[in-house]
């Protein structure tokens, strides 16, 4: 539930509403607020550096999973990954690829650009996917080139907001 900003206190009322009652559920509001305060804490800093290690071990055990990071001054400045799904979707459909870097996420402030297409069925599919902490020429020239080491080919069009 804090992956959708519920605070503890309502995330446990829900939990009760959804065992069937307070003696089906084990943890007061204030257990439940000292478990959310322990994993932040236990995550610290190093929030970044786990999300690094998850695509890590996705390349690992994903031979076709492609990412790339960039880190300055100890902070994750920039991200770039596509999965196989991703690539198959590119090699079929990616004549035309869209993205739109327009979303902010909020606890970190990176710009969310999903790099995107359309499959002949006209649903939406992913080819990739990035994360930048800013907008300027150097950063999105290097979410292309590391676009493009992931899929090998351009695309015919571009098409941006």
């Amino acid at each position: 539930m804090s992956l959708n900003i519920i605070d503890p206190v309502v995330s446990q009322r829900v939990l009760v509403s959804m065992m069937g009652g307070h003696h089906n559920v084990r943890g007061t509001p204030t257990d439940f607020k000292n478990l959310s305060q322990s994993v932040r804490l236990y995550i610290g800093d190093r929030d970044a550096q786990l999300v690094i290690d998850r695509l890590k071990e996705r390349s690992e055990s994903l031979p076709d999973f492609y990412y790339e990071f960039v880190v300055e001054k100890g902070q994750l400045r920039s991200i770039f990954w596509a999965d196989e799904i991703s690539k198959i979707n590119y090699e079929v459909f990616g004549d035309v690829l869209a993205f739109d870097a327009t979303y902010h996420t909020n606890k970190y402030n990176m710009i969310f650009v999903p790099f995107t297409g359309v499959d002949n069925h006209k649903q939406c599919v992913t080819f990739g996917v990035g994360l930048l902490f800013n907008e300027t020429t150097e950063s999105y020239k290097w979410l292309f080139e590391s676009f493009m080491m992931a899929h090998k080919k351009q695309p015919k069009l571009v098409l941006t907001d």
